[in-house]
């Protein structure tokens, strides 16, 4: 990001609220940076627009050297489908697919085929400790299982950068650890992750440190 703003404009209002205010950073290839701040802060609107899912009101956004404000929808979403991998509090499975399926969707999108695409979702939730639950719906998965097959989505996506937004918000402590433990195992692989949290626990297991602060980020020294 550089020199990056959002304003929220209420509609037939003059008035307006500055989500970000000049925001230049930098997250580098293999990075694991945990980004912490009170309610209100920033925090969504920073990943919505590192994600792509927001637009910027002022400023420049790169992903992997690309400028997702210059692609057309089409090119939009196959830059966040191949190169950004999501993980949210609310999971975002979809509860009448089994973990498989949830697991499989995204892969669909890029033209695979099915009996390739079982087998990379197979693995992926093996790999998240879940191969035994294959079958099962959401609503027969605890809540840290759902937030595993989310994660399972994203490993079988195989994309190189995950935008985690609270995921361990609504897990016990145990579950907690155990997906952080999943977060920082890909990370050793290579993958650059951007966590968003309002635990510092959570934050402390992170390889860096930011705090977001009336819509300024502010680096932590290491």
């Amino acid at each position: 990001m550089q020199e990056v703003s959002k304003v929220y404009r209420e509609k037939g209002s003059a008035l307006s609220v500055e989500a970000l205010r000049d925001i230049t950073f930098r997250v580098a290839p293999g990075e694991f940076l945990a980004v912490t701040g009170g309610s209100g802060s920033g925090k969504t609107t920073l990943m919505n627009i590192v994600g792509c899912l927001d637009r910027p009101t002022s400023g420049t956004v790169r992903i992997d050297g690309e400028d997702p404000l210059q692609l057309n929808d089409r090119r939009l979403s196959r830059l966040r489908n191949e190169k950004i991998g999501f993980v949210f509090q609310g999971f975002n499975l979809l509860s009448g697919r089994t973990a498989l399926e949830n697991v499989m969707l995204p892969l669909a999108y890029r033209g695979i085929e099915r009996k390739v695409r079982q087998q990379m979702a197979v693995e992926a939730l093996e790999q998240v400790g879940l191969g035994d639950r294959l079958d099962h719906r959401p609503g027969q998965l605890s809540g840290g299982q759902q937030q595993r097959v989310a994660i399972a989505r994203v490993i079988a996506c195989k994309t190189p950068i995950i935008l985690a937004d609270e995921p361990t918000g609504n897990l016990d402590p145990q579950a907690a650890a155990n997906i952080m433990g999943i977060l920082q195992n890909l990370n050793r692989q290579g993958v650059t992750i951007l966590l968003i949290t309002h635990d510092p626990t959570v934050a402390a297991q992170a390889k860096s440190r930011a705090v977001m602060r009336e819509g300024r980020l502010y680096r932590q020294p290491n």
